[in-house]
């Protein structure tokens, strides 16, 4: 033990922090620059390479492209009874049991108009036995959804297209979209031949084409590289975020409460059958009318969670209103509504234990949310939660775990490559980003920012930003940072620089 301790001690002077930088650096130019898909797992979808260094080490991103959690389950937990519990916290929709969708149009005598334009809706499911089997929901699930996420979200979707046909008719609004079916464009006028076509030779076209392949090759090329001028995409997202708030793509998810998924409860199918026919259909029958009575638009809304198979909807507009395709906003909507999920969480997936790697079982998720994981420690282990997202390991379990976080993702990217890093190394690099408390990218957003030599936030980039800045606050530089000592032309303080060599005077 004394000699590994030996071994491991550095000299004075050593420039730890340059073979540190040079030890990362150089293996990553090996990387490709490509978003990796595991082969043979579908649900092991992680970004690797340099996107992934670029996330922890350059942009120190909040919001990473693939967030992940593995949760690892308590010993007494049968297969069955881990597969029901990725399940049931799977983030699910109604399109994922849905089989097919029609729509019929027709017009007739209507409930408010004397002619209205009939739109009929028949949503078929798959059958009720399986996807309440694969999903480990019950079809009343389904119906609470159909009510409360799909009919609300299809009259406001319907009520916003027929608007915005009546502006396009009636010229409000400019719009590239198709004229009406039956309304003349009028002729389209050729060029005249001669003169113009005289004045241009027949080969501008080719050169044009040429010039425009040019530029957006050059705009792609510096497009990849590093702007020192102003924050490149990911950088911009970053203070983009810290300015405004996180908004979801679902308009509905802000108004819901922090956790909206179901309870799951191990027990048999037979067990959960308490209601009886009678009541299930009396609930069906009162959620229809209460449906058809806030919805003026709706005149039928028909599904019976007894058998769970078909769902009839009746939409009638005047007849005068413009025509809708109808389907595609019904195939959105129903993307759009979710029967159960947890905020932040997408698909998870059981994995089976690995006897030959000694990985044990796990259900491995697409996106992180540890503060809902709580509520279900009689299923996994709470304290042997693991993430990939930094941030999230600061914010619940302190500066510690983001450091260990730092130093096993950036090993996990290099491994992937097949490239052997020293520990020593990548703990320098997370004892650097976690030195303040918190996670500091290494750009000039972050440490460099923080840098008490103004020399060395000169020499990084921006260099007329940073001094101008620094003449402004009247700063000082104690000239102790080898960076700062370059710049002036004196010897850095590292190596044989870093001491004094003191003589007898004779």
């Amino acid at each position: 033990m004394n000699m590994k301790y030996m071994k491991s001690i550095i000299d004075p002077g050593e420039a730890v922090g340059i073979m540190a930088g040079q030890s990362v650096g150089e293996p990553s130019t090996q990387m490709t620059l490509n978003t990796f898909h595991l082969a043979g797992h579908s649900a092991k979808n992680v970004t690797l390479g340099i996107p992934r260094l670029r996330e922890i080490v350059m942009t120190a991103s909040a919001n990473i492209m693939t967030p992940t959690m593995t949760l690892l389950l308590n010993e007494e937990i049968s297969i069955e009874d881990s597969e029901k519990f990725a399940k049931a916290i799977s983030k699910l929709t109604i399109a994922e049991l849905v089989d097919t969708v029609q729509v019929k149009e027709s017009i007739g005598s209507g409930i408010g108009h004397s002619k209205a334009k009939i739109y009929d809706i028949e949503i078929t499911f798959f059958p009720s036995e399986e996807y309440t089997e694969e999903y480990a929901i019950e079809t009343r699930d389904v119906l609470v959804a159909l009510q409360s996420k799909l009919i609300p979200r299809l009259v406001k979707v319907t009520k916003a297209e027929i608007k915005k046909r009546i502006d396009e008719k009636k010229g409000v609004k400019g719009t590239t979209a198709q004229p009406e079916i039956g309304v003349s464009v009028g002729k389209v006028a050729e060029a005249p031949r001669g003169a113009d076509s005289e004045a241009q030779p027949a080969d501008d076209d080719n050169e044009d084409d040429e010039d425009d392949a040019k530029r957006a090759a050059g705009a792609q090329n510096r497009g990849n590289q590093v702007s020192y001028e102003g924050p490149d995409d990911a950088e911009q997202d970053i203070i983009n975020r810290q300015d405004t708030p996180d908004e979801d793509d679902d308009e509905e998810e802000s108004s819901k409460p922090a956790k909206v998924t179901r309870d799951v409860e191990m027990k048999d199918a037979s067990d959960s059958e308490d209601d009886s026919d009678d009541e299930i259909a009396q609930d069906s029958k009162a959620r229809e009318d209460d449906v058809i009575g806030q919805y003026e638009e709706i005149t039928k809304f028909k599904f019976d969670p007894k058998k769970g198979v078909t769902c009839n909807i009746q939409l009638q507009y005047d007849v005068e209103s413009p025509k809708l395709l109808l389907l595609p906003l019904v195939e959105k909507v129903l993307h759009l509504s979710v029967i159960q999920s947890i905020p932040g969480m997408g698909n998870c997936v059981y994995v089976e234990a690995d006897e030959a790697k000694g990985d044990p079982a796990n259900v491995l998720t697409d996106g992180v949310n540890l503060l809902a994981m709580r509520d279900y420690q009689d299923i996994i282990k709470p304290h042997s939660i693991y993430t990939n997202s930094i941030h999230d390991m600061l914010n619940l379990y302190g500066v510690e775990a983001a450091r260990a976080t730092i130093v096993r993702e950036m090993d996990a990217v290099f491994k992937g490559h097949s490239i052997s890093v020293d520990n020593r190394h990548l703990n320098l690099i997370g004892d650097v980003m976690t030195q303040s408390g918190g996670f500091k990218a290494f750009s000039r957003n972050g440490l460099v920012k923080e840098a008490s030599s103004a020399f060395a936030r000169a020499s990084f980039e921006t260099t007329v930003g940073a001094l101008k800045d620094v003449v402004l606050e009247r700063g000082v530089d104690n000239l102790k940072s080898p960076s700062s000592r370059i710049v002036v032309g004196r010897v850095g303080t590292v190596g044989t620089g870093s001491f004094d060599i003191l003589a007898p005077v004779a």
